[in-house]
């Protein structure tokens, strides 16, 4: 969980790693919200063993207080559907 100042605006890259034995196709990568911005390899085969990234950003502008944003990613995975959780506080700027 970060701590920050309203009008921040911070970024995390999940890096991943393809365990199976097939080629993985990250088919969409969607946020709650359009204060949090997601990029990724879309539609970009990742071959076993590779490891990929998931970078996102979130703009705390006008959102104070405790922040919980979803990153939905669907995948040609057994699972289609992955979550991601970015939690935040943000405080007020003084």
């Amino acid at each position: 969980m970060w701590i920050i100042i309203q009008g921040d605006v911070i970024e995390h890259v999940f890096e991943f790693k393809n365990s199976g034995n097939a080629p993985l196709i990250l088919q969409d990568v969607k946020t709650t919200c359009g204060c949090t911005v997601p990029e990724y390899p879309k539609n970009t085969p990742i071959s076993p063993g590779e490891t990929g990234k998931i970078r996102v950003s979130f703009d705390s502008s006008n959102k104070p207080g405790m922040q919980n944003k979803v990153v939905t990613i669907t995948a040609n995975t057994e699972s289609k559907v992955k979550k991601l959780l970015i939690r935040a506080q943000v405080n007020p700027r003084s």
